[in-house]
């Protein structure tokens, strides 16, 4: 009975890594396009068409909606700091003292959260 021996070599031939990475965007932006392609190449044609006419549907409906709804109100902390701000530049020329006790007590309630 004879001994054999095998000898593997190892590849040696890796690539050395990107200094810069690759931008994501652009990668999941050509992972995507790609991606449609695929889901629109197993639809039929009658099938696509009508998902055109409901996705243009639900646009037009979006349009007109916001056309008209009522503009958002605005909140009352960013009512709140613009009353403050106007009391505090009022303030300014009328006692510059107060005008830095009044916006410093407001910086303070603003960051506890009290506002």
């Amino acid at each position: 009975m004879a001994f054999t021996t095998t000898i593997q070599q190892t590849n040696n031939n890796t690539t050395p890594a990107a200094k810069e990475p690759m931008a994501n965007g652009a990668i999941a932006s050509l992972m995507a396009a790609v991606m449609l392609s695929v889901y629109a190449g197993q639809k039929s044609r009658k099938q696509l068409r009508k998902l055109q006419r409901k996705l243009t549907w639900m646009l037009v409906k979006q349009k007109v909606q916001s056309v008209f709804k009522k503009p958002a109100d605005l909140d009352r902390k960013t009512l709140t700091i613009i009353l403050l701000a106007v009391l505090v530049l009022a303030l300014v020329f009328i006692s510059p003292i107060a005008a830095l006790v009044l916006a410093i007590l407001g910086l303070i309630l603003i960051l506890a959260g009290v506002i």
